[in-house]
């Protein structure tokens, strides 16, 4: 039959000390990890301020292709349509 054996005030102690040590540790690496997130948000956080002018411009030259594209088109809209009433620079009537 196994005997009951009562824990002396040295092992109440070593108990204490390990398990305060691991919930140390657990806190200290909890604050380690904020900090790393801390930071690798203030990294994200510059990079877009640094790169948002410069993708700001790329929107605004699309746009400007896009506009100029369609004036281009119209243009040889126009073209093609003065060239049909005025085939090789003369006007109809005086082929």
């Amino acid at each position: 039959m196994a005997t009951k054996r009562t824990l002396t005030q040295a092992d109440v102690e070593l108990l204490k000390e390990t398990f305060a040590t691991k919930y140390d540790l657990n806190r200290a690496l909890e604050n380690q990890e904020l900090k790393f997130e801390a930071k690798i948000t203030e990294i994200k956080s510059d990079f877009l301020n640094k790169i948002d002018p410069i993708l700001q411009e790329v929107v605004k030259s699309r746009d400007e292709r896009t506009l100029q594209s369609d004036h281009l088109s119209n243009h040889g809209d126009r073209i093609e349509a003065l060239e049909k009433i005025h085939p090789h620079s003369r006007h109809l009537t005086a082929i």
